[in-house]
């Protein structure tokens, strides 16, 4: 009618004041306002120009706990009642870009409406409100961060890769009790900060860890290789070594109970290869170290085989210097569960230790080996060349070793070796220092039945072991000359006892020794008469002491006794058709010497020449 058609124009004007456009009124929502208000002329200019907020209100998906009040209030025809309610639709229609989670989604209006305090101020004119309250609520609306804003800012932060905003936001949800981003979010946040902050990036981690555990949940094990893969971002080594001590302390302490004990298998070893891949040694071996002995196990082999990849010998490293990793103990742990690594990086290992005066680590690392080699349904091959075997076990010998020495000939014969004349010998030596008599006189016969002579050099060592104590000489003269001894007698065994009585000054069971050649059933050899020139050298100095090479001083009787002996060793030769050698003629021209007989002496120098012996 005329009267409506008057009205609704008045409310055009009105809202043109207030620079909104006319929105089609919902028939419901003006029904519904026209019969609680009819009584209001006020009530009637402001329906049209909020219907859509009222309608949403009245009508919404929900009522709303903060306006019911008003809503009961105002069911009355009260004019009073009805401006206060208009205060706080005004109040929160300003607010309308803010996303209030407690509120119905229809009343979190879109950015469609605009208001300006004029219009407002007039329309709130006619109905006699209070204008400066409402200019304080429009002017100082409180402000609070809401879950859309924090997460829209993030968001942006993220595609700007804006690290400073992105930080801002991680600190604006850590220290609200009320904001929550999701997982994702929280998630994106570690990884992006990972390349840009790896320091917030952790902070983020265990943020995310204790939101996780109150929810009785873990954090997805990739964020932790995110987290820590940044390390190489750090600026300086002792920022590294720093986080790296905070991340080693945050796992143990977060998993070291029940099943989740199993990140920290995961996570050490993880954490040991970054610091092993940025050269932070220092902290790595420890690292490795400590899980090694705490026997975690090896749940991923590729982590302890990727650490093995750093076994590395600088080229001029001087022999004192030492791997940087425990990467003997990585390989027998690696082993010991099956698994089988390439072989240029076992080799890698075992070169690194050189020049294997680690007994321990080299013992460990072939042990290794050798078990790998056993292995049938394999296709690598773990053969070790033999000239690595023969240097390790040169080396091995002046240590005593018996078990790496008798480990190297184990493996020499696996891979199909013969075995050297040095490998014999450096067993014989480890079984001489490590004072096991009845085999290392075992090694030397398997020596000669092998077709090797033992030098002279050889016997001398083992000779000087033997004559380390009268009990052992003892001893081996007791195993030798007994009924079992088939294993172990032989003239180079005899020499070396010989020698062992003659070294030791003991000349009269040398004696006895030599006497027993016979009997035994054994032939002397160019050692045995070498030994005995020697060792009659030693019983003329004990004799005679600082009078020899005078022959003035020296008793006649005494002398012919000591050229008696000479010419018993002397047809022994001629017997037994041995030839002389230069260390024979050595000991022969010194010992004449010795007895003043300088002229017999240059008869045997001559003879020495004109025999083309090799000086």
């Amino acid at each position: 009618d005329k009267k409506t058609s008057y009205r609704r124009g008045r409310d055009d004007g009105a809202r043109q004041q207030l620079g909104v456009a006319n929105p089609p009124i919902s028939p419901s929502t003006l029904t519904q306002s026209s019969e609680r208000y009819a009584s209001s002329e006020a009530a009637l200019y402001a329906v049209p120009a909020h219907h859509d907020f009222l309608g949403d209100m009245l009508q919404g998906e929900g009522s709303n706990e903060m306006l019911s009040p008003f809503l009961r209030r105002n069911q009355t025809d009260n004019d009073d009642g009805f401006l206060e309610l208009f205060k706080a639709i005004s109040t929160l229609n300003n607010r309308r870009h803010d996303f209030n989670p407690t509120l119905p989604m229809s009343m979190n209006l879109p950015d469609t409406e605009t208001y300006s305090e004029e219009g407002v101020e007039e329309t709130l004119t006619s109905s006699g409100a209070n204008i400066e309250e409402i200019k304080v609520q429009i002017d100082d609306p409180p402000v609070r961060d809401t879950f859309q804003s924090l997460s829209k800012r993030l968001n942006k932060a993220l595609h700007k890769s804006c690290t400073e905003s992105v930080i801002e936001a991680f600190e604006k949800e850590r220290t609200s009790l009320e904001n929550k981003l999701s997982d994702k979010q929280l998630r994106r946040i570690i990884t992006y900060l990972a390349d840009h902050d790896v320091v917030m990036s952790f902070e983020a981690t265990k943020y995310h860890v204790q939101q996780c555990k109150a929810e009785g949940r873990m954090v997805p094990l990739f964020l932790y290789h995110y987290m820590m893969s940044g390390l190489i971002n750090c600026t300086s080594k002792s920022e590294l070594e720093r986080l790296a001590i905070d991340i080693q302390e945050h796992i143990i302490e977060e998993y070291s109970d029940g099943k989740k004990a199993v990140y920290k298998y995961i996570l050490l070893p993880q954490l040991a290869i970054n610091m092993a891949s940025l050269k932070c040694h220092d902290f790595a071996r420890p690292l490795i170290e400590y899980f090694l002995g705490e026997k975690y196990p090896l749940l991923n082999p590729n982590i302890y085989e990727r650490l093995l990849k750093y076994a590395w010998r600088p080229p001029f490293a001087s022999e004192d210097w030492t791997p940087t990793l425990p990467y003997h103990r990585l390989l027998s742990e690696l082993v010991a569960c099956g698994h089988r690594p390439r072989p240029d990086i076992v080799t890698r290992v075992l070169h690194t230790y050189y020049p294997y005066r680690d007994i321990d680590a080299i013992t460990e690392i072939l042990s290794s080996i050798q078990q790998l080699h056993h292995y049938e349904d394999h296709p690598y091959d773990y053969s070790i060349d033999c000239g690595t075997l023969e240097t390790i076990s040169v080396l091995v010998s002046k240590r005593g070793s018996i078990d790496l020495s008798i480990l190297i000939v184990e493996m020499a014969e696996s891979f199909g070796y013969n075995l050297s004349e040095s490998m014999f010998e450096d067993v014989i030596l480890s079984f001489a220092a490590s004072k096991q008599i009845p085999q290392c006189l075992g090694a030397l016969v398997d020596m000669e039945t092998n077709g090797y002579v033992p030098s002279r050099e050889l016997l001398r060592k083992v000779a000087k072991k033997l004559s380390y104590d009268h009990k052992r000489l003892r001893f081996t003269q007791h195993i030798l000359t007994g009924n079992d001894n088939g294993s172990i007698l032989s003239t180079a065994t005899m020499n070396s006892l010989m020698m062992g009585y003659g070294m030791k000054k003991d000349i009269q069971p040398a004696f006895d020794v030599y006497d027993s050649f016979q009997e035994l059933g054994l032939k002397p050899d160019s050692n045995t008469v070498t030994f005995m020139m020697e060792i009659l050298y030693f019983n003329t100095t004990q004799r005679f002491g600082p009078r020899i090479y005078s022959k003035e001083d020296l008793n006649p009787e005494d002398v012919d006794e000591v050229v008696g002996e000479i010419d018993i060793v002397l047809s022994t030769m001629k017997e037994e058709n041995i030839e002389a050698t230069r260390h024979f003629y050595h000991e022969y021209v010194r010992l004449l010497c010795s007895l003043g007989l300088f002229e017999d002496a240059k008869l045997a120098l001559e003879e020495a020449i004109s025999n083309k012996i090799n000086w």
